[in-house]
């Protein structure tokens, strides 16, 4: 069942512009602005949604099989090798930023993208989201903000 999910999943969310940072069971951290792409907010906002179509569409027929839900969060993060000098160790992607997407994918809706405040400021007008009540989020002493997201508009060019 999950290589089902994922067959259609990974592909598709590489052929956007992420980076499959890490498969845990059925869950997927995907990555996207490692290069410092200036609109990496609104790619992986895009991807969230298209993540959910193909979820939806692999589990058409199956009414046992696990929903998914998404959390997508932007800022710095930190990157390096984690783990110690011998033994296991990977690369590794860590800090508040990281630790904030996961709370966001645990509070969303199933089969929905819940997004953090600050990738939904990146987004500006382009995003078509329903503000969500701040929500009181474990490693938080604050309520944070999140949006359930509904759309995201292209940037029209002008001529």
């Amino acid at each position: 069942m999950l290589n089902v999910y994922f067959e259609r999943i990974i592909p598709l969310m590489q052929r956007a512009g992420g980076e499959v940072h890490q498969i845990v069971g059925d869950e997927l951290m995907i990555v996207f602005g490692k290069s410092d792409e200036p609109d990496h907010a609104a790619r992986a906002a895009r991807a969230s949604l298209l993540l959910q179509r193909a979820a939806k569409s692999a589990a058409d027929g199956h009414d046992d099989w696990p929903r998914f839900r998404v959390g997508v969060n932007s800022g710095e993060v930190h990157a390096g090798i984690v783990g110690a000098a011998s033994g296991h160790r990977k690369h590794g992607l860590v800090g508040d930023v990281v630790n904030l997407a996961a709370r966001l994918q645990a509070e969303a809706p199933v089969g929905g993208v819940l997004i953090g405040a600050e990738t939904y400021r990146l987004l500006g007008e382009r995003a078509r989201v329903e503000a969500l009540p701040p929500r009181l989020v474990k490693g938080k002493a604050e309520p944070v903000g999140a949006y359930l997201l509904h759309g995201v508009k292209s940037l029209q060019r002008e001529p």
